[in-house]
């Protein structure tokens, strides 16, 4: 399958905000669902909130839309922290996730990756450990999700979950 290149986003636009939202939240309803919860903090995110974060988004856009997103922070020199990864529905299972994990893994300088996810969120689990990630912590959201924060260090190439 041809995928589209990433590129980066200009998230700071209103109407490139929105709809970084809206693939978000269509994605993040599909993860609530797989963890079983009805209010999931990620689904109250607001266009305005992206618009202002200090975060890079990354995209890959089909013809006509938007299809996936990954923003990406650094709350370190040497680590690079996932900290949103969505793709929309009806676009799963076509590679923009990996793809899009693959471009933050390979253009970063970072020495260390880290993403947190739900433990109950397999197609998640399963795409990090395919490219090399591994559990680091499991904890709880303040809500009692659990959730599990997964690394990836130089040379994790392998599946190791």
């Amino acid at each position: 399958m041809n995928i589209p290149p990433v590129v980066e986003l200009a998230h700071e636009a209103p109407p490139m905000a929105e709809a970084i939202r809206a693939v978000m939240f269509q994605a993040y309803l599909v993860e609530a669902a797989l963890l079983g919860v009805s209010d999931f903090v990620p689904l109250r995110r607001t266009a305005e909130s992206i618009a202002s974060s200090q975060s890079r988004f990354l995209g890959i856009a089909s013809p006509r839309t938007l299809a996936a997103v990954a923003e990406v922070e650094s709350p370190e020199p040497l680590h690079v922290h996932i900290g949103s990864l969505a793709v929309l529905p009806s676009h799963f299972r076509r590679g923009l996730g990996a793809a899009l994990v693959r471009h933050v893994v390979e253009t970063s300088p970072a020495r260390v990756v880290t993403v947190s996810t739900g433990v109950r969120n397999q197609p998640a689990l399963s795409l990090y450990a395919s490219h090399g990630f591994r559990e680091h912590r499991l904890w709880a959201t303040d809500d009692g999700i659990p959730m599990v924060t997964l690394l990836r260090s130089p040379g994790s190439s392998r599946p190791v979950l």
